[in-house]
């Protein structure tokens, strides 16, 4: 299960917006809306397909493991 709260951490490590996010995911498989991100950090979007990691795990530049509940 992915960690939203981690995936928020990691990306304002990397001095990214959710809207950075966003833009960066247009060029990937999966685009990401600025909504659902911010949904899915903060727990009320749970279970995102496998697809919507790993396009997150590409833009923050971390292992799909990273991203996971510890």
């Amino acid at each position: 299960m992915v960690n939203g709260s981690k995936i928020r951490e990691i990306r304002l490590e990397k001095g990214l917006t959710c809207m950075d996010v966003s833009n960066l995911s247009k060029n990937l498989a999966v685009p990401i809306s600025k909504t659902y991100l911010e949904e899915l950090e903060r727990g009320s979007k749970r279970n995102p397909s496998f697809n919507v990691i790993e396009t997150i795990s590409i833009i923050l530049k971390v292992q799909l493991d990273d991203l996971k509940v510890s």
